[in-house]
């Protein structure tokens, strides 16, 4: 069954790879030229860490905006597939390219002259696990909104950023604190709470249990897609 599984998930897989190879080349092409710049301009793993997996993580809607400008949706509708198929089918592109730019940086960080990035320290568990979780933050985000309403949906996306921003604002308005600081708070509350939580349970426990949330994260958006697509009609 795994096996079958594995497979089904292999071919939406190279179907994408297949069709959107021009396009996919492109991004890739400007990724790389955007990577062989900025690690020679950034110091902090850190900072390039965050910054990075946001870039990559936007870039994984790319197959998706593709076939929703050449009309090929509808027909993947008609093949002896679920929508459910279609819909992992999406995810397993978006993480395949994830996976794939983040390797091309890691090989720009080792072999561009100039570079003021580690390869070993981008490969620590802690930011493997960093740049998993804002990966899993913005693509659980964008997937379903996009799968749903296509280009719409990254615009959607946007608007329920900003919507968010916005109950922030008025939150700690309401709180009396200043908004730069209420917002500071809110993050260093979250990150107390996480690294209360490291200082708690063993480091293996803790990374396991934290791939163990992240995977659960990106398992409720692809349901959540799954919701939207069965919603759509062609």
């Amino acid at each position: 069954m795994m096996t079958e599984l594995l497979r089904r998930d292999w071919i939406p897989l190279r179907r994408d790879l297949i069709l959107h190879r021009r396009t996919l080349v492109v991004v890739a092409l400007i990724y790389t030229a955007f990577q062989a710049w900025f690690i020679t301009d950034i110091s902090s793993p850190t900072a390039w860490l965050v910054l990075n997996c946001i870039y990559m993580s936007v870039l994984t809607v790319v197959p998706l905006n593709v076939d929703e400008k050449s009309g090929t949706l509808p027909w993947l509708c008609t093949l002896p597939v679920t929508r459910a198929d279609l819909v992992r089918g999406r995810y397993v592109t978006a993480w395949a390219l994830v996976v794939g730019l983040y390797i091309v940086a890691l090989g720009l960080a080792a072999f561009v002259p100039g570079s003021q990035l580690s390869p070993l320290s981008l490969l620590e568990p802690d930011r493997l696990l960093l740049a998993a979780g804002i990966t899993t933050f913005i693509v659980a985000m964008l997937l379903p909104f996009t799968i749903r309403f296509g280009f719409m949906g990254v615009l959607l996306t946007l608007v329920v950023v900003q919507v968010f921003g916005g109950v922030m604002f008025v939150v700690v308005k309401i709180t009396g604190g200043g908004v730069g600081g209420g917002i500071a708070s809110a993050f260093a509350g979250l990150r107390h709470g996480i690294v209360a939580l490291r200082e708690t349970l063993s480091v293996p426990v803790f990374q396991l249990a934290l791939l163990a949330l992240l995977v659960l994260v990106n398992w409720a958006s692809y349901r959540a897609s799954v919701a939207l697509f069965r919603q759509r009609e062609f």
